[in-house]
């Protein structure tokens, strides 16, 4: 029986419930920031056009089988070559959740920071090192802001390009993307220029500033999660093709996608 596909999981959430929520999170027209790259060979580099198809997509190295089209051992590479982009999309994806995680805490700094400031028992000696504890928290959210991972950064400034991960869908490769989380939002921005107390520079906060703060650093999250979710979803499936091939199933590399309007990958979540 030829295994031609990532068979479907039914216990994971519909993929047309990820693909609506990933396509409304980052609008379409603005993805011109940044360089394209890819996850090829576990990796996350720079696209090179110049390589086939494979090379720059998938293993990230030159096939070394003759007969590509039948070789047994050559499409057990190139499943292994998708199993780890999987893997190294999920890291990248858990990298990020991670950082996510330490700026909602300083958030949650930063939101009692001003309610210090504004209860009526404190003094201005309780205002003024509740300005500091801001100030501390806000530059631990640039530093975490800065974050990479594999040479990658994991937020953007402003809609940025996304990395693209290819796996083999019902015999067509398709390009999975994963987005930098972008923390260029009027909430976040006003939250990192202004101040809680004193006649410093930048925006003296209110408690709308930071709730709307939160809202955007909770949808990145969800974003984040939802990611996660879909790449794990393609790896369960490219590990169960993987142990087909190993139990002596065939499995038909898809054909190379020809044509650069798609970019040139089918993208289910991602009208592009």
């Amino acid at each position: 029986m030829k295994d031609s596909s990532f068979p479907d999981d039914p216990l994971r959430p519909s993929k047309m419930q990820v693909s609506t929520a990933l396509a409304q999170a980052t609008p379409i027209a603005k993805l011109s920031q940044g360089f394209a790259k890819v996850v090829a060979g576990g990796r996350i580099v720079r696209l090179r056009n110049d390589k086939p198809f494979l090379e720059r997509m998938v293993t990230g190295i030159k096939s070394t089988h003759h007969d590509q089209s039948t070789s047994g051992n050559h499409a057990k590479a190139v499943l292994e070559s998708i199993t780890s982009n999987l893997e190294a999309g999920i890291d990248m994806v858990d990298h990020q959740e991670l950082c996510l995680a330490k700026m909602g805490g300083r958030l949650s700094e930063i939101a009692l920071a001003l309610n210090q400031v504004r209860s009526p028992h404190s003094s201005d000696e309780d205002r003024s090192k509740s300005q500091i504890r801001f100030e501390v928290s806000k530059e631990q959210i640039r530093e975490l802001s800065q974050s990479t991972y594999d040479n990658t950064a994991l937020f953007s400034k402003g809609f940025a390009k996304p990395i693209t991960i290819a796996v083999p869908t019902h015999g067509e490769w398709e390009g999975i993307s994963v987005d930098r989380a972008n923390i260029d939002q009027p909430g976040l921005i006003t939250v990192d220029q202004g101040k809680v107390y004193g006649p410093g520079p930048g925006y003296t906060l209110d408690t709308g500033s930071v709730k709307r703060a939160f809202a955007e650093w909770r949808n990145l999250c969800i974003n984040n999660r939802m990611q996660w979710g879909l790449l794990m979803d393609r790896l369960h499936g490219a590990k169960r093709s993987l142990r087909n091939v190993l139990a002596g199933k065939s499995w038909s590399i898809p054909e190379t996608p020809e044509g650069q309007a798609l970019g040139p990958l089918r993208r289910p979540h991602r009208n592009n």
